[in-house]
């Protein structure tokens, strides 16, 4: 199940490259929407694409738990979700989640923010009062889901991988393993954005400069550390 907010709304909401560059955001969300949509096809498994508008209730957890309620609906005993703003996640990490479903696991892919980019459980595992009270759109959002499902199944955690919520996210996501297509298109999706070159000197600066804030250390607690 691939999960998330439409790009256009992904661009609005989290304005990576400030209020003026609107259409860049939405170029760069609408590319990281068809390459996550590309991951998923690579795995073989079935695909289900559910945009956050999509789904009934009034806040982000009764809205996610109503999509899982949809998917174990069709009869499919197990669900893995992923969002779209994930550039290093790829095919290897969900049939790694797939991997441990089949081993009786429930696994979890724990981002630099505290919250989570992937996450799959069985149906059995499914408590959705719980689900919807979770603290979503947190940084505690990983701990709490830990624990929550440490009480009726073991949890197995894949590496850490940056999402994508703002510029800062972003510079960061560069550092991981993107694959090269997509690299290609982000750096030059920046270099059209803006260039600062100190007058006197050859040293050159990313754009990602005029729109990220100071960096942040990833949260630190005992939950699935790499």
């Amino acid at each position: 199940m691939i999960y998330s907010l439409a790009p256009s709304r992904q661009a609005r909401d989290k304005q990576i490259f400030g209020s003026r560059n609107q259409h860049a955001a939405v170029t760069l969300f609408d590319r990281l929407e068809g390459r996550i949509q590309s991951v998923a096809g690579k795995t073989g498994l079935p695909t289900m694409i559910i945009y956050d508008h999509q789904q009934p209730g009034t806040t982000f957890g009764e809205r996610y738990a109503a999509a899982f309620t949809q998917v174990f609906s069709l009869g499919y005993d197990q669900v893995i979700s992923v969002g779209n703003d994930i550039p290093a996640l790829s095919e290897i990490h969900i049939l790694l989640a797939k991997e441990g479903l089949d081993s009786g696991q429930t696994v979890f892919g724990p981002s630099r923010d505290g919250g989570d980019y992937l996450i799959a459980f069985s149906k059995s595992a499914f408590e959705e009062k719980s689900f919807v009270s979770l603290p979503w759109r947190t940084d505690r959002l990983h701990e709490a889901l830990f624990q929550l499902f440490a009480k009726t199944s073991p949890v197995t955690c894949l590496e850490y991988l940056v999402d994508i919520d703002t510029a800062e996210s972003l510079a960061h996501s560069m550092t991981q393993a993107l694959d090269l297509t997509f690299r290609k298109f982000l750096k030059a999706l920046l270099k059209s954005l803006a260039k600062i070159e100190f007058q006197g000197t050859c040293q050159r600066y990313s754009p990602l400069l005029l729109f990220a804030g100071p960096r942040r250390a990833p949260p630190q607690n005992q939950f699935c550390m790499d």
